[in-house]
């Protein structure tokens, strides 16, 4: 007859895990664990008032001790991974029990006290590297910290034009009529700086042309293109 295991009290699968290794008197190996997969999994099977996601941490281990009896029983299926994994994780949680323990039987332990290191005082400025840090350590940090310092880059240089209006360009041709009777159409584009300076040069000449300030003359296909001034008397008539 198999031992039967009674417990009162257990926080999570690894706490009754370990409590029923402790039980049996065994290490935390994967023998150990193969060994107590039934009287697990009985217990699991008597668990009505756990919550869903309480029960959920009991199947995952339940599923893994199955795995690991498996392995024991059947060398060939190789299942290592998983039961090095749920070993180090009980072994992981026996050393934090244990740590635990300790400190609560100093806890108990009146009157007790710590005595904190002396730091400077407030307001000066000290570096206090920690314990076991040298030159190498130092120098390996400022070494990450350069890798992760983005390279700079040089932007393209781009020149910004000042943008002329159409408004602009019909005072400015309006200007140069004034002085001239005529003047080529090439001549109002030789300083344009961009080509919404050309474009603004455009609307303001068809708009001195509507407003019969200015006509445009060309004698021949590809000719020149004259801009001359119209005389108010013409305007009149």
């Amino acid at each position: 007859m198999g031992h039967i295991f009674k417990l009162e009290q257990f926080e999570g699968p690894l706490d009754l895990l370990l409590r029923m290794i402790e039980e049996e008197k065994m290490d935390v190996t994967q023998v150990a664990l193969s060994k107590v997969t039934d009287q697990f999994i009985q217990y699991l099977t008597g668990i009505e008032e756990k919550q869903p996601e309480e029960l959920a941490d009991f199947l995952v281990v339940a599923s893994k001790l199955l795995l690991i009896k498996s392995r024991v029983l059947l060398p060939q299926i190789a299942l290592e991974e998983d039961g090095s994994d749920l070993e180090k994780q009980l072994r992981i949680y026996k050393e934090y029990l244990e740590a635990s323990k300790i400190l609560h039987k100093i806890i108990l332990k009146k009157p007790f006290e710590y005595i904190r290191e002396d730091y400077p005082p407030l307001g000066e400025k000290v570096f206090v590297p920690p314990q076991n840090f040298g030159a190498n350590e130092m120098r390996e940090m400022f070494l990450e910290i350069i890798k992760g310092i983005e390279p700079y880059v040089k932007l393209a240089e781009e020149t910004m034009h000042k943008i002329v209006s159409a408004r602009e360009k019909y005072q400015y041709i309006q200007n140069l009529i004034f002085n001239k009777a005529s003047l080529k159409f090439r001549e109002l584009l030789e300083d344009a700086q961009s080509k919404s300076e050309v474009v603004a040069t455009f609307l303001a000449v068809l708009e001195m042309v509507k407003q019969r300030h200015v006509v445009v003359k060309q004698g021949e296909l590809f000719d020149e293109i004259m801009i001359e001034r119209v005389e108010e008397k013409s305007i009149q008539n």
